[in-house]
């Protein structure tokens, strides 16, 4: 069985019934959430969350988890979460109206990537299925050509981050920024070094807008979870 104490520490618990009780006990405190979450997922279906760890607010702040006004009157009762919005309840089918219309009403593809950018950061589901419902309006502006546009502005509209960013400082250290991703179960990887984004030339960290761009596409289309996608940044100069 495997434990993350030390030999030495086991061998003085298991001296006496009593001893492995306690043994058992520091077990349990040595065990993080962050191993008991992973003890939680369905390598089957690629699913990371537990329901159990997640309560409250983080229904709503958790872009996985966020069903905006489609949670209903039980769920939000039963989640601890009944005030905390609006209380008119939307359907995602009301909601993906509304975020169409919204999407229209910019005129510049610029506005509307940030809005799109913004509504995947705020609830993952409404986006990926506005996306896969509205691939041919919305690939150019989620993708080419308006992600290099995107990444010129990369700047004035960074809101969160996405995906690793590795640079030239990082030698020695590029494994330590990869155990830092947080998701285990990586199925989808796109790297860029981002010195020829669509001909722009190298625009270095603002070049992440590609890979990003293009793991949505595989999400929306091709159906891989978007915890299971890892965009990747290599920013080592123009040498």
């Amino acid at each position: 069985m495997f434990s993350a104490l030390p030999k030495s520490v086991q061998a003085v618990c298991a001296s006496g019934a009593g001893r492995c009780s306690a043994l058992n006990n520091l077990n349990k405190v040595s065990s993080s959430p962050r191993k008991e979450q992973l003890r939680c997922q369905h390598h089957a279906s690629g699913d990371i969350i537990c329901p159990s760890m997640v309560q409250g607010i983080d229904h709503i702040r958790d872009p996985r988890l966020n069903k905006g006004l489609a949670f209903s009157l039980r769920e939000r009762q039963q989640l601890g979460i009944h005030g905390l919005m609006p209380p008119t309840i939307k359907n995602q089918d009301q909601q993906i109206e509304v975020c169409r219309e919204s999407v229209r009403r910019f005129q510049e593809d610029l506005n509307k990537f940030t809005y799109l950018a913004e509504l995947q950061d705020r609830n993952e589901r409404l986006f990926y299925r506005l996306l896969s419902e509205n691939v041919e309006e919305l690939m150019p502006v989620v993708y080419t050509p308006t992600v290099g546009l995107a990444c010129q502005k990369f700047g004035l509209i960074f809101r969160r981050p996405r995906g690793l960013f590795i640079t030239t400082h990082d030698r020695g250290h590029c494994f330590d920024i990869l155990k830092n991703w947080p998701e285990p179960d990586v199925r989808a990887i796109v790297v860029t070094d981002g010195e020829r984004i669509l001909g722009l030339g190298d625009l270095g960290a603002c070049g992440m807008g590609i890979p990003v761009g293009k793991l949505s596409l595989y999400t929306a289309l091709a159906g891989i979870k978007p915890h299971q996608c890892l965009p990747i940044t290599i920013d080592v100069g123009t040498n």
